[in-house]
């Protein structure tokens, strides 16, 4: 299969038809642009899901990229109700009910097999929501919860206990704004600890706490419909670096087939400031691991091992990212994978190197 190349440009009629269907998938989500982010609410809440009757997917996720060894990662990503992208759907764990009565979550670390991080739960008898205070629940093991002005990450499993105190910052992200479909991003600060084989660590930095909501074509009373037609997403890959203890890099390509549809990278830091960068920005995979991996629902792929970044901001070079991948992908994300990868590179002409968390889907 192709590399992923965001300069890709298209050629052959396929290519050329593939890229207007990736414009329309840009509009359809509500791609948010540089020029359009500081327009936004620069506050937003995390919903109880089916609060809204519009929205009938939600998203919660807390991601950390930097865990001391050998943790390296957290990943809580959790999909309540199937959204009907190729990306986030897939067809085995489902409710008894269907995909609208389906949740999936995927939470570990880099010490995590996918058996014991990914679950999928029935909606209606697992999960149990309040909206004020917040809080969400999955079944006895995990739960996001506000407390005053933190939230509260609880989980106890036998492979895994997490107590994390989660502080937002103002420093919020955009990455969808529309009728169809809201998603966004905001720094955290957390502490507390993880116990994982037996040994217990504390732990405190900056994260990222997401948040999504979006209409559903699951919840449509067709069934063919719902098995059918899928808004056309197929690429995605979304990953967090801490720069050092303030600053923190998001970065962001989803994409139809070879084209893309969104190419974003984004900064924040304690001081409250955030912003989109505004200039090109280059996502290029150099090459794939030679051993596939296969979904549950039997999809295989080879994923990347090595890629980099390139981000400018005003027309001037702001920051190169080379990164190989290090740590094993965990399936559960949606239809995709979690891993952790090690970077060295250069931010405003100073060499740097560290640690990033990345999800990556392609249901090509």
């Amino acid at each position: 299969m192709q590399l992923i190349n965001s300069q890709i440009q298209p050629k052959t009629f396929k290519e050329k038809t593939d890229a207007g269907i990736a414009r329309l998938a840009a509009r359809l989500v509500g791609a948010v642009t540089a020029e359009r982010q500081p327009h936004l609410p620069q506050q937003a809440n995390l919903n109880a899901h089916g609060q809204h009757p519009f929205y009938r997917s939600t998203h919660y996720g807390i991601m950390i990229p930097d865990l001391p060894e050998p943790y390296r990662y957290l990943s809580f990503a959790a999909i309540v109700g199937y959204v009907g992208f190729p990306i986030t759907d897939v067809q085995t764990g489902l409710s008894a009910l269907g995909k609208a009565d389906t949740a999936s979550l995927v939470h570990g670390t880099a010490l995590s097999t996918a058996e014991e991080a990914y679950q999928t739960y029935s909606i209606q008898q697992d999960l149990r929501f309040c909206q004020e205070p917040f809080s969400v629940s999955f079944g006895q093991q995990s739960s996001l919860s506000s407390s005053g002005d933190d939230y509260l990450l609880k989980t106890s499993r036998d492979d895994l206990t997490v107590e994390l105190t989660l502080r937002p910052q103002q420093a919020l992200t955009w990455f969808a704004h529309s009728a169809l479909y809201r998603h966004f991003s905001q720094l955290i600060y957390y502490k507390g600890h993880i116990t994982q084989q037996a040994k217990t660590v504390a732990v405190q930095g900056m994260g990222t706490l997401e948040h999504w909501n979006a209409v559903a074509t699951s919840t449509l009373h067709q069934p063919w419909i719902t098995q059918h037609v899928q808004l056309p997403v197929k690429v995605f890959t979304y990953q967090v670096i801490n720069l050092n203890g303030q600053e923190q890099i998001l970065l962001v390509f989803i994409a139809y087939e070879q084209q893309p549809i969104l190419t974003s990278a984004y900064y924040r830091n304690i001081q409250c400031q955030s912003l989109q960068y505004d200039g090109e920005i280059i996502f290029k995979v150099t090459k794939n691991f030679e051993q596939a991996l296969t979904s549950p629902d039997g999809d295989q792929i080879f994923p990347p091992q090595s890629f980099y970044w390139q981000i400018h901001h005003q027309k001037q070079p702001v920051a190169e990212i080379f990164a190989t991948v290090d740590t094993p992908y965990c399936f559960g994300l949606g239809a995709g994978y979690v891993t952790a990868y090690q970077w060295h590179g250069s931010y405003k002409n100073q060499k740097m190197t560290g640690r990033g968390y990345m999800e990556f889907i392609d249901r090509r």
